[in-house]
C-alpha cells in the first residue's frame, strides 16, 4: 500500500474547480526492535522494511556488518488491519492512536553498539535523520581512501537513470529516491521513501542483504546532502555521493574530512563537484 486516493477540490487558473481523487503517498511508522528492546520508530513509506531496518542499523553504526544479524523478522499485522478498515483509519480517528499503526521488524544482533543514543528521540520523523550531531564534531573514523574514478559523462546520466526507475514519485510528487550505481552507470538498486534518509537506508540495506559491496559504487540521491546523509554514506564506505539537489555547509565539511566525494545539482545542464574532486574525471 504505497498510495491512497484522497478526495480533493482542484482549483484551476481559469477559475474552474472540480472534485476528484488525488493519489497521496502513505506514511506509517516502522518500529525496529533489536534484541528485544525497541530501538527506533521510523516514519516511512511501507515497503522494503527489512532493507530499511538493516540499512538504518548499518548507517547508524548499530552494527558493522550484516553478518552480525542472526534473526530478521517482519510483522505487518497492524498495517494489514488498517488496509481492511479495522485500524484507526484517518489521523485523529477513534480507536488506536495512529502512532501504533504500522509494522515491526524484529532483529537479533550480535554485539550491537550505540543503540542507547536513540532512546531520547524514539520516533524519527520523515524530515529528520537518525544521525546524531556529536558524530560530526567527534568524527574519528578512517577517511575513505577509494581510488574509484567516475567519468563526467556517467555523472550526467545518473539523475535520469534514477528518476526513470521511480514509480511512486511521478504519481504523488511525495517521495525521495536513492540508488546504488556502478562506476559505468549500471543501476544496482533503487529505493523510494517519504524520507530521504529512509530511501538511502533502504538502498544500502538491499545491497547488504544481497551481498553487494558498496565501497566501489556510487550513491545517487534526490535530496540535499546534509551532514547526516554524508555521514551515512561515509559509514558504509561509499566513496562518491551524487545528489540532484544542493549540499549544506556542514555536509561538505564532514565530506571533506571523511574523504567523500560530493556532487550536487546533477541532472541539470551542469553539475558541481564540491569535495575530493579527483574522483570525477573527463
Amino acid at each position: 500500500m504505497a498510495t491512497v486516493d484522497w478526495h480533493i477540490t482542484r482549483h484551476r487558473s481559469d477559475g474552474r474547480s472540480e472534485d476528484e481523487a488525488d493519489p497521496v503517498v502513505v506514511e506509517l511508522p516502522l518500529e525496529i526492535v533489536v534484541n528485544g528492546s525497541p530501538l527506533v520508530a521510523l516514519m516511512r513509506l511501507p515497503g522494503m522494511d527489512k532493507e530499511l531496518a538493516v540499512g538504518f542499523c548499518l548507517t547508524e553504526k548499530v552494527i558493522e556488518s550484516v553478518e552480525q544479524i542472526t534473526l530478521l523478522h517482519g510483522c505487518k499485522k497492524l498495517e494489514e488491519a488498517d488496509a481492511r478498515g479495522e485500524g484507526p483509519g484517518e489521523l485523529g480517528g477513534a480507536g488506536r492512536d495512529p502512532i501504533d499503526a504500522g509494522s515491526v521488524i524484529l532483529m537479533q544482533v550480535e554485539q550491537p553498539k550505540g543503540e542507547k543514543r536513540f532512546a531520547g528521540a524514539y520516533v524519527v520523523r520523515t524530515g529528520c535523520g537518525g544521525a546524531d550531531l556529536s558524530a560530526v564534531a567527534e568524527f574519528n573514523e578512517e577517511p575513505l581512501t577509494s581510488h574509484l574514478r567516475v567519468e563526467a559523462r556517467v555523472v550526467r546520466r545518473l539523475a535520469r537513470a534514477l528518476s526513470s526507475r521511480q514509480k511512486i514519485h511521478p504519481v504523488t510528487r511525495g517521495t525521495h529516491a536513492a540508488g546504488i550505481v556502478t562506476p559505468d552507470g549500471r543501476v544496482i538498486a533503487v529505493a523510494e521513501d517519504v524520507g530521504r534518509h529512509n530511501a538511502l537506508d533502504k538502498a544500502v540495506g538491499w545491497c547488504a542483504l544481497e551481498g553487494t559491496p558498496l565501497k566501489d559504487n556510487i550513491l545517487v540521491i534526490t535530496g540535499r546532502v546534509s551532514y547526516e546523509m554524508a555521514l551515512k554514506a561515509t559509514r558504509v564506505k561509499i566513496p562518491v555521493l551524487v545528489s540532484m539537489a544542493a549540499p549544506t555547509l556542514l555536509g561538505l565539511r564532514l565530506a571533506e574530512k571523511a574523504g567523500l566525494t560530493v556532487v550536487g545539482f546533477a541532472g541539470r545542464q551542469h553539475f558541481n563537484v564540491y569535495t575530493h574532486k579527483e574522483r570525477v574525471v573527463g
